[in-house]
């Protein structure tokens, strides 16, 4: 009896550790969303996730018209028959999403000139995944964290964190050098400006630039803080 008992607490541990794994969201398969033939491209990010939302994203840039973008993808997404399809306008950029087994690819859109510029992606529908801004990082007072953005390039992790505050800038960054330092992060350089301040980090094989800066046209006591973690 004791031993199932034990078997059933030994279980119930793996689960939760399977389920951990399942839920991070850079670990999430993405179905990949084809760009159009002719057209250049590049990755920001094969494997990413912004505010815990997993999501991949391509810019390309295609020598044509508009309206052929626009006829490739509808033909394209129209063929698979149960999705659901929207489009919209805002300003001169069109956007087409799709929405299909938990997934929603989208395609955003501009003409310039004689080449259409636009961007790819993919990500899980709502229902999937809940926004989150959380982090191990710390956060000054009077503080928010306006967005979170995760990234795995070559098998490394990296965080960046946008961070708004009410602080002055010099009290924001005194804040983050007592943090970092206290947390075992060693400063090897720092450069101001008069209107902000770049520092970096360095804690063994992880890297960290801090980047605060006041925030012009509103009152002086507001500042930003962009903090790169790569771990």
């Amino acid at each position: 009896m004791l031993c199932s008992k034990y078997l059933f607490l030994v279980l119930i541990f793996i689960s939760s550790i399977a389920y951990a794994k399942a839920r991070d969201p850079l670990e999430v398969q993405l179905p990949i969303l084809d760009v159009i033939p002719g057209a250049q491209w590049y990755w920001v990010g094969e494997h990413m996730a912004v505010n815990n939302i997993p999501m991949s994203v391509r810019l390309f840039s295609y020598s044509g018209e508009k309206k052929e973008l626009e006829k490739y993808y509808l033909s394209e997404w129209k063929m698979k028959g149960h999705g659901k399809l929207r489009q919209r306008n805002v300003g001169d950029l069109k956007i087409l999403s799709y929405e299909l087994d938990g997934f929603l690819y989208s395609v955003q859109f501009s003409q310039k000139g004689d080449v259409v510029d636009g961007k790819l992606v993919v990500s899980p529908t709502p229902l999937n995944y809940k926004s989150d801004m959380n982090s191990s990082l710390p956060l000054a007072p009077k503080s928010r964290v306006a967005n979170k953005v995760e990234t795995i390039e070559t098998g490394r992790r990296s965080e960046t964190l946008t961070v708004d505050s009410k602080l002055p800038w010099k009290q924001l960054e005194a804040y983050y050098l007592d943090q970092l330092t206290n947390d075992s992060w060693v400063k090897y350089s720092r450069s101001e400006n008069g209107a902000g301040s770049v520092t970096s980090f360095q804690r063994e094989g992880e890297l960290l630039q801090l980047t605060i800066k006041g925030l012009q046209g509103r009152n002086s006591s507001f500042s930003q803080a962009l903090i790169h973690w790569l771990k």
